[in-house]
């Protein structure tokens, strides 16, 4: 297999960069605006968790929103609620990305891997 990998030229190989925010924003509202998804809490792809945190994202003000007709009160509440939740999952992503792309003690990777798949409920 690494002989194959190794013949690969540009065009063949797709390579996409991958970004998270770092460091952390110290908030996602400013006045009557806010950031939502990638634009508030990019994170690499490692939980799988990028899009379904931005329709989170989408529905909080709305419901904050509902709860009181003052939108920059709502949207101070909104980063409340989904700030610490993203962040954490945000510095999660990149430990499982660290760990996944861990070149020393692949063995010891494997069997971690292994464990948090396992723990998670995911497949395997």
């Amino acid at each position: 297999m690494r002989d194959i990998l190794d013949r690969l030229t540009e065009p063949e190989v797709l390579r996409l960069d991958l970004y998270y925010l770092d460091p952390p924003l110290p908030s996602y509202v400013r006045g009557r605006t806010a950031l939502i998804g990638d634009a508030a809490h990019a994170m690499t792809p490692d939980l799988g968790r990028g899009a379904c945190e931005a329709l989170v994202d989408a529905v909080a003000p709305a419901r904050a929103l509902t709860a009181t007709p003052d939108v920059p009160a709502a949207l101070r509440a909104y980063d409340r609620a989904r700030r610490p939740v993203t962040q954490r999952l945000v510095r999660t992503a990149r430990l499982m990305n660290r760990m996944a792309h861990a070149r020393r003690l692949p063995g010891l990777r494997n069997a971690v891997m292994r464990t948090a798949v396992q723990v998670g409920g995911g497949p395997g």
